[in-house]
């Protein structure tokens, strides 16, 4: 498999390149500095990315959507990281089918590795936030154990063809590949950060003491988030409503169908995770965007053996800064708050957290292809393992970061 998805990769890179009209390159470099705690990328305790103060290669992202016929294209982003495990992959390699039509509700077929259109942060090239450097909770978790590993079906009527000011959309996918979906919420939490995980890749977290005895749950401090575990297909289905060009609300549901006693050889579990999804987005002005998600969902693991809810929620906001006359200044400010309730009876492994976040970004457009950005982030909270690893439950992580992104 490893093979097979990196033979892609490469396929796909030298594809784009041939076709470099249809295609977006972007590097980020970025400066950040933080507490000295070690990243759960290296099994710590913090619920920040980078390892260290210092200069990260944060993003490095080929992005291609490739017309091979009228109805068909190719889509597909290659990203690359200096941290992490996987370093090279695709992020979503799929093909979509999108027949022409007199009528004016059009079909539309995604097959292959893609996010479900879940985010209204999320929204530039190759699942990237337009507006932080920090994903909220929500995406950030969402750009790590998720991915439609299948097929999506989707109908659609834009509002200008029938002379209103409703557009909608309907959808429904069946899946695999996200079996594993729920051990980091469990066994790390949520955490805020940019990086998405790539196929074989595999995440870390801290080694909680009854995770990894081989006298108790006898399972590793990592997962590898699009592991096909049971032979099961997950579905999802949601809507999009949309008024004008000024407001759009999204809801969805997720259910990946997991067995819940399956176990492969190498003790990666799966997990039966089902969540709702609610997203917003606004613009009451042309220079000002307001959007909001709220997920709530559980996820189980066992008999019992690990039940757990959790929910998350942000609140954001980017202003444009040309009318101030801050000429390509914008400016973004996101407040989260996370949650993860532990249900079992498991006393040797607790799973609960809650948090809260702030992010504060100003972005500066040097060129239309070269962008400084600099951001704050706040976040702290409660999560019950940590007392196998100090004295109290309580984190507070400070962040701060410089990136240069060139976009060609």
């Amino acid at each position: 498999m490893r093979f097979v998805t990196q033979s892609l990769a490469l396929l796909s890179l030298v594809f784009s390149i041939a076709s470099y009209a249809e295609t977006d390159f972007l590097l980020r470099g970025t400066w950040a500095l933080k507490e000295n705690t070690q990243s759960f990328q290296d099994f710590g305790q913090n619920h920040q990315r980078f390892e260290g103060d210092g200069l990260h290669l944060s993003q490095a992202v080929i992005s291609t959507n490739q017309r091979l016929f009228d109805d068909w294209t190719l889509s597909g982003a290659l990203n690359a990281y200096s941290d992490g495990e996987e370093r090279l992959n695709v992020s979503q390699l799929y093909i979509k089918y999108r027949p022409l039509s007199a009528s004016s509700i059009k079909s539309e077929v995604k097959v292959g590795a893609f996010y479900p259109a879940i985010s209204a942060e999320n929204t530039d090239i190759a699942w990237l936030s337009p507006h932080f450097l920090t994903n909220s909770a929500i995406n950030s978790w969402i750009g790590e154990e998720l991915r439609t590993g299948g097929v999506e079906l989707s109908f659609r009527q834009n509002g200008r063809q029938v002379r209103s000011n409703w557009s909608w959309k309907v959808l429904a996918s069946l899946f695999k590949g996200n079996d594993s979906t729920g051990t980091l919420l469990s066994w790390r939490g949520f955490a805020l950060h940019d990086r998405q995980s790539l196929y074989n890749d595999r995440v870390n977290f801290l080694p909680i003491p009854g995770v990894i005895d081989e006298e108790k749950l006898d399972a590793p401090a990592w997962t590898e988030p699009f592991r096909e575990i049971d032979n099961r297909f997950g579905y999802y289905f949601g809507t999009h409503v949309a008024y004008k060009r000024s407001a759009e609300i999204r809801y969805y549901y997720y259910d990946n169908n997991a067995d819940a006693n399956a176990v492969d050889p190498d003790r990666i579990y799966a997990w039966h995770t089902r969540f709702h999804s609610l997203t917003l987005r606004y613009l009451p002005r042309p220079d000002l965007t307001l959007f909001s998600q709220v997920l709530y969902g559980d996820t189980l693991m066992g008999e019992n053996i690990v039940d757990n809810d959790f929910a998350s929620a942000y609140v954001a906001a980017a202003l444009n800064l040309n009318a101030m006359g801050l000429k390509d200044l914008t400016a973004a400010a996101r407040i989260d708050w996370y949650r993860v309730s532990d249900n079992d009876n498991t006393t040797y492994d607790p799973n609960g957290s809650r948090g809260y976040a702030f992010t504060f970004s100003v972005k500066y457009d040097v060129t239309s292809h070269f962008f400084i950005t600099t951001e704050w982030q706040l976040n702290s909270g409660h999560q019950e393992n940590l007392r196998f690893f100090q004295p109290n439950e309580k984190y507070t992580e400070h962040l701060f970061q410089v990136a240069l992104t060139a976009k060609l």
